[in-house]
């Protein structure tokens, strides 16, 4: 839930709450106040019935709103509210009980004052009340809002920024200046963080890049120096076995370097360019390249090219995706010897027998999760396919059913 509207929910919920109290209160209060004012009127008529009676005939008074009746004793001055029927209409009266006594006789006289305009008028003021209540609140709630709305505009600005925002350009993170000393102190805090990340970023892709080449004139001269130790004459077969073995290793080491090398130049946007070629004709290209390991490991292969696939990309980097995908599914084949390649809707899909994954199926484009399974995989082909494939924002996935599955969506 946005802050604004659990802002504006959390006012609703106040201003009606307050709304319902405040039409209650006031509709007591004005009937209160209304009730006082018939009192008096019930009274001051009772003042100018008292003038007129004549003590010889009390009873004329008797009439619809003066009602007279002898009693055996005092009664005690009182108001009350009664209802009285008018033609098959009940009507709302306020009356008045008070004692009055001629010639010794006790009477009950009581007046009547009818509520009829009186709840009328309650009624156009409790609805004039609303209808003000209701129109201030509403000129209040967008007023609100909007004045949050205005306050918040530089921290979704802030937050989009950050969302668009690139480490691997060479641009700085600029955000907007705020007036509200919360969002200000938050941007500042932000920036500052922002510069040490990207200084930090700077420093290790340096290194990175450094170690990885420094590392590469090392592997050579010990490659070197090994094949010149193989060419000697007078070595044991136990020396020779040891050398093969050094150099094996020096040279899997050196694959596993340049691989990195290649990684981060594919996380740096060092393949920055591309151009638009046909998928079709790149993967019988690459198909070629394998053909000899495809027979030599009697692996039945089935091509579905049902439609003409053209991408946009670096061409060597679409190469090696596609030699990755093709390397995997010969390196890790099974028994069953079998791998499919599909391209329909826009889509690549690779497939291939093999045994069950011994690690959860999402960490299978994790650097080095392969190579406990297979000693010749560096444990690295998947990771560039996985990076080449979020540099251009190609949907890559993976499913594991009876086959090892790899489809990749390419933009339209």
């Amino acid at each position: 839930m946005k802050l604004i509207t659990k802002s504006s929910l959390t006012f609703i919920s106040a201003s009606v709450l307050f709304f319902l109290v405040g039409s209650i209160i006031m509709y007591f209060s004005v009937r209160t106040i209304i009730s006082s004012n018939l009192n008096d009127t019930l009274l001051e008529k009772k003042i100018n019935l008292e003038k007129q009676i004549e003590p010889d005939n009390v009873e004329r008074f008797y009439s619809n709103d003066v009602f007279v009746s002898k009693t055996n004793s005092e009664i005690t001055s009182s108001f009350s509210d009664t209802v009285l029927i008018e033609n098959g209409k009940y009507i709302l009266y306020r009356q008045l009980h008070f004692h009055y006594v001629v010639a010794n006789q006790n009477y009950r006289i009581t007046i009547l004052q009818s509520q009829t305009k009186t709840d009328l008028l309650i009624a156009k003021i409790v609805i004039m009340n609303v209808g003000l209540a209701f129109v201030f609140f509403l000129i209040l709630f967008f007023v609100n809002r909007h004045s949050v709305k205005n306050t918040l505009k530089v921290f979704y600005s802030t937050i989009q920024k950050l969302e668009e925002f690139d480490w691997n350009n060479n641009e700085r993170l600029h955000l907007d200046s705020a007036q509200l000393f919360e969002i200000k102190k938050m941007n500042t805090v932000i920036q500052k963080m922002a510069d040490t990340i990207r200084k930090d970023f700077e420093l290790q892709k340096e290194y990175t890049e450094n170690v990885s080449h420094e590392l590469q004139t090392p592997l050579a001269i010990i490659s070197t120096k090994i094949d010149e130790m193989m060419q000697s004459d007078n070595l044991t077969k136990h020396q020779m076995e040891q050398l093969a073995l050094l150099m094996e290793t020096t040279n899997r080491l050196s694959k596993i370097n340049q691989a990195l090398i290649f990684l981060t130049k594919i996380d740096n946007r060092f393949y920055s360019e591309g151009s638009t070629f046909s998928l079709n004709l790149l993967l019988k290209d690459q198909l070629e390249l394998f053909s000899d390991s495809v027979e030599e490991n009697n692996i039945r292969m089935k091509l579905n090219l049902l439609d003409t696939t053209h991408i946009y990309m670096d061409k060597y980097l679409a190469e090696t995706m596609i030699d990755n995908l093709i390397r995997n599914a010969i390196l890790h084949n099974n028994n069953t010897k079998e791998i499919s390649i599909s391209i329909e809707n826009n889509c690549f899909t690779i497939s291939n027998s093999g045994e069950k994954l011994p690690f959860p199926a999402e960490k299978i484009f994790d650097r080095f999760s392969k190579s406990a399974i297979n000693k010749k995989s560096l444990g690295i082909g998947l990771s560039v396919v996985k990076s080449i494939c979020e540099l251009y924002n190609f949907k890559l996935s993976y499913s594991q059913e009876n086959f090892h599955t790899f489809i990749i969506k390419f933009k339209s």
